[in-house]
């Protein structure tokens, strides 16, 4: 992903994680995290579209 990409919104309630971003592609994207105790599960906005989702997952991993 590109340097354009920007965190707008974070907000962590113990072992869940809300985040909305802009990608690098201008668009605006929300992701939901939840810490497990098999991992993270991820919930995007974008979970119909695997490339989309795979890019919001990316970019909040570097963001977060």
């Amino acid at each position: 992903m590109k340097e354009k990409m920007k965190k707008i919104i974070e907000h962590t309630y113990g072992t869940h994680i809300y985040m909305k971003m802009k990608l690098d592609n201008e668009r605006i994207a929300e992701i939901d995290v939840y810490l497990t105790d098999k991992g993270k599960k991820y919930v995007t906005s974008t979970d119909h579209r695997i490339e989309l989702r795979n890019d919001i997952i990316e970019a909040f991993e570097k963001l977060y």
